[in-house]
């Protein structure tokens, strides 16, 4: 798989994993509020893989 595929398909899955996390903390006494800490820190994770994996222009300040 291609690293800007890759950056893709983890910024998809994080943003599953943030919508997960955002209905559990959402709904009153879900059955799985004691995980939420786990989608979110999951989220996180996939949107740092996204971000380390996504092609960077070339424009902008350079040293």
């Amino acid at each position: 798989m291609s690293a800007p595929t890759l950056a893709l398909v983890e910024e998809m899955r994080g943003e599953g994993l943030a919508a997960r996390a955002a209905e559990i903390a959402s709904t009153p006494d879900h059955p799985s509020t004691g995980s939420a800490w786990m989608y979110r820190a999951m989220a996180r994770m996939a949107f740092e893989a996204a971000a380390e994996n996504a092609e960077q222009p070339e424009t902008g300040w350079q040293q």
